[in-house]
């Protein structure tokens, strides 16, 4: 039979063992709720990313380039030759939640990533007074020198987006990807964005 002392200490150990037990469920539930809050779980129950079957193909052979897009999402060709593809509207919204555009442009073979980056800096203040950049980073994108950047601004229709922009030179060819999305909404078809992205190419 052991001591009385040794019941103490065995008493005491329990305890402290529960204690550790409910600080780390504590901890594990606030972990939780911080990458929750700061979308680093990559769930997303209101807009989930649509299957490859749910994909199509968009080929432009005017711009050259390669993408697909989820189906029900809206294709159409602007004036500038820029083609778009916008999600659909949700309900009781007078506006589309997102979207997509791909503008290519001929340059000169010389022309350098930082002078591309200066004019498209210089066009997006001329065009939005009110342009706040988020965020700006030199990457690569189809194995090509990049610049992303992340912005918000006041568009044509007087509503405040949030956009990221990629442009990128190929040979003779300037690429600029702009995704631009409500502030609520960015975030949640980012995915979406990802995916298509991830097939886009370019006909050399």
């Amino acid at each position: 039979m052991g001591s009385l002392f040794d019941e103490i200490n065995l008493t005491s150990m329990l305890i402290a063992l529960s204690f550790l037990g409910v600080l780390s469920a504590i901890q594990l539930v606030d972990h939780l709720q911080y990458n929750l809050a700061f979308g680093l779980l990559n769930e997303n129950p209101i807009v989930p990313v649509a299957s490859d079957s749910e994909f199509l193909t968009d080929d432009d052979l005017i711009t050259g380039f390669s993408m697909k897009y989820p189906s029900d999402w809206e294709r159409s060709q602007q004036i500038d030759k820029s083609v778009t593809f916008v999600a659909p509207r949700e309900i009781n919204s007078e506006i589309n939640p997102a979207g997509i555009s791909v503008m290519v442009k001929d340059i000169e073979s010389n022309t350098t990533m930082r002078s591309i980056t200066q004019t498209q800096l210089n066009t997006l203040e001329n065009r939005y007074p009110d342009i706040q950049i988020l965020e700006s980073i030199e990457t690569t994108f189809l194995g090509n020198p990049a610049r992303m950047i992340i912005f918000t601004a006041t568009d044509n229709t007087e509503h405040l987006r949030k956009a990221m922009q990629i442009w990128f030179k190929e040979g003779t060819k300037e690429y600029l990807i702009t995704y631009k999305s409500d502030n609520d909404n960015f975030s949640k078809y980012l995915p979406t964005i990802d995916k298509m992205l991830n097939t886009f190419y370019t006909y050399k």
